[in-house]
Order: C-alpha cells, then structure tokens, then sequence
C-alpha cells in the first residue's frame, strides 16, 4: 500500500512539474516576445528620429529625390541600418510630392477622380457643407467629418468613392498613392530667404522719396536681372480687370515678368503674406502621374518635366518659370500651373520599421512631420501592421545624372 501510495505520489508530482513547467515555458515565451515587440518599436522611433534629425540638418535650398532622405541618396535610409542587437529601416516621402485633397481646386479633384460629382463631395466634406441627413440614412449611418480630411483613408467615407478608385487597379495608380491632407512649403528664394511682397514693393515705390536708392540697397538681386526703371514700370503695373489693380496670384505677376524677360525674378517676389504655402506640388519629388493631373499640365509636360530634373533638379521656382515658358504653349502652360507648383517641401512622410532579426515580429511607425522654423516637428504618429517592402539596392540618382552627362 505505502509503494502503491508513493507511485501514485510521484506521477502527480511528475504532473505538476510538467504542468508548471509549460505554463513558465509559455510565460518566457510571452515575456520574450513581449520585449522583442517593445525593443522593435524603440528601433522604429529611433528611425523616426534619425529621418528628423537628416531633414533638420540637410541643405534645404530645394527638395529632390536625390536629397540625403530620398530612394536616390548615396546611402539610402531604406538599407538595413544595425544598431545594438537589432537594426531599423527608414522610408521617407516627399507629401509635397502628392496633390493636397484639403486645397486642392475643383478642376484638380476632377481630373484626379474622373468625376465631378465625386470631386465636389469631396469640396463638400472638408468645407462642412457635407449633408448629414444623406450620410445617416446609409445602410451603416455615420457622420461625416464637416472639416479637412484627418487621413488619406478618410476618404472612403465619401459618397461615391470606391474601393477600385482608392487602393487602384492595374491600370491605374489609387488616390492612396497620390494624395496627401497635408502638402506645406516654405515661402522663401533659393537663398532660404523670405520672398519679398508685391504689396511692400508697391507701398514703398508710393510713400519711399528715396524709393531708388532704397531699392538699390535691399533689392540687388532683382537688379541683375532688370534695371531700376523695368522694375518700376512692373511695380507699377495695373492688371485690367483686377479690383485692386495689383497683383493676386503669381499667374499675374509671371505674365508681366515674362513680357519683360525677367521670370528668373520669380524666385525672389511674392503675391501672398504667408510664410509657408498650402497646397503645393514640389515638381521635383512628384511622380508623372500627379505632375500630369495639375492645372495647365498634360502628360507630355510631365514627362518634360521629369526628363529635366533627372538631369538637375529645378532649383529655383524661378528656373522652373523658365523651364515652364520654353515648353510649347509656355505661357499658357506657366500661368495656369505656377501658382500650384514650387521646388522645396517642408511636409514629409516617414515610415520607419524595426526589426529584431529573430523572423517573429516587426513594428512600424509612421509619422507626418512638419518642417519649420529650424525644427522638424511630428504632426501627427501611429503604428502600423505593414512592414516596409523589401530593401533593394537602387542606382542613385547622382550616378544616373553621370551616366547621362556621359553619354
């Protein structure tokens, strides 16, 4: 009875060993992908940071693809980059290089859905004109925003787009890969300087008595491109049919600077007060499909467009007015397109993903950052359960720029 006792006393012991040895197996296991999952969203954030830190401290005189953050730097984020047991990859995008749904026009929300219904629901939900009524009689209810879109996905919310539109076909791209709700650029000339006001330069030419020599003083990069009385003459220009009689939109100003051989100027004036610009399309990250949807554009100007730039990036809004007015119809095409297009962004997009290398887990973050005033804030961050694609090694587009100078 005792060793019929003790047998059945070490079986349940054995079982309660096993039993307990599982549970704190699963538990070391659990624990350990717990800190993998955490250490992986720290190599992530430190991605973030670092594609903050390269945009911070890059030459921000013009954004391009070849740029320290772009696919076509020397040393692309997106390689492996190690650090402590794991390593972290970064993808950075220019948002500037998409169309803004939150600005954009009529006209451009039409060609870029190929519908004008759709186009002015669009206008309708970001404006807060959306009808609610409409909305809550759906067959799943909800409420529209009555405000700027929050995210790129949003927009499926709205009556009538659809999941073909969106996420695109083999035919054609979706809006998810050519739109943003945030495209910001700084309002400053290729030196990184503060555009000067048409308005300023038109109150000074009437209250200034030394007007010329005032002139002669700030303004002496506008006089290697014209002399003193061209630029009163173009100071002084009334537009027919303007209310004020003064510039409104940088359409206005290129047509006259461009009647006196002096679009180079562009670069340099200015028709709004704002600092940073809403809405525009940086020509030199955009793809050929967005730069062929805006104003004024066509397929053979976006391709032009980025034919030019794969040989020197556009440094200068004033370098692409020039460009602009050299393509066939040039003035019709400048007019129509200036106003929506410039060379430096100061909206980005980052898509960090870290990786412990153990094949278990990944963790994503992506984040839209606002460059201004000597920072590079974080607008808005989540994470995200899709991993970057994988990396491949890609000729830089400095090496593509001494291959076709070779040739």
């Amino acid at each position: 009875m005792v060793l019929i006792l003790a047998i059945f006393a070490v079986a349940l012991l054995t079982t309660l060993a096993v039993a307990i040895t599982a549970g704190v197996r699963a538990e070391l296991k659990a624990s350990r992908a717990s800190l993998e999952r955490m250490q992986e969203l720290f190599l992530a954030q430190a991605g973030v940071d670092v594609a903050r830190a390269l945009l911070l401290y890059e030459d921000q005189t013009y954004d391009a693809l070849d740029d320290p953050w772009g696919p076509y730097a020397e040393q692309p984020l997106d390689a492996p980059q190690p650090l402590g047991t794991g390593s972290y990859r970064v993808e950075v995008s220019d948002a500037c290089g998409r169309i803004d749904i939150n600005h954009a026009d009529a006209d451009t929300l039409t060609r870029l859905t190929g519908d004008p219904a759709l186009a002015e629901e669009i206008i309708r939900w970001r404006s807060g004109r959306a009808d609610e009524e409409k909305y809550l009689s759906l067959p799943y209810p909800y409420l529209p925003r009555q405000g700027p879109f929050q995210s790129v996905g949003e927009l499926l919310l709205v009556e009538g787009m659809t999941p073909e539109l969106f996420f695109g076909t083999q035919d054609r791209p979706g809006l998810v890969d050519l739109v943003t709700v945030e495209a910001i650029s700084a309002n400053t000339d290729a030196r990184g300087e503060w555009r000067t006001l048409m308005r300023d330069l038109a109150l000074a030419s009437g209250e200034l008595p030394n007007f010329d020599a005032w002139f002669t003083e700030h303004h002496a990069e506008l006089l290697e491109i014209a002399d003193l009385d061209t630029w009163k003459r173009i100071i002084s220009y009334r537009l027919p049919g303007s209310p004020t009689g003064t510039y409104t939109s940088l359409a206005q100003l290129a047509d006259v600077l461009a009647s006196y051989g002096a679009l180079e100027a562009l670069d340099y004036l200015s028709v709004s007060p704002d600092q940073y610009l809403q809405g525009r399309v940086n020509v030199n990250t955009a793809s050929e499909e967005v730069l062929s949807l805006l104003p004024g554009s066509s397929p053979d100007v976006a391709k032009a467009i980025v034919e030019r730039r794969d040989e020197q990036p556009f440094v200068s809004l004033g370098d692409l007015a020039q460009f602009l007015y050299s393509q066939e119809e040039g003035g019709r095409v400048l007019t129509q397109m200036i106003d929506h297009v410039t060379t430096k962004s100061s909206s980005f997009i980052i898509e960090a993903m870290g990786d412990m290398g153990t094949g278990r887990s990944f963790r994503t973050i992506r984040a839209q950052v606002r460059r201004m005033n000597d920072t590079v804030r974080v607008v808005r961050q989540f994470e995200e359960n899709i991993p970057l694609p994988p990396y491949q090694e890609s000729v830089s587009m400095a090496s593509r720029r001494r291959t076709i100078a070779s040739l």
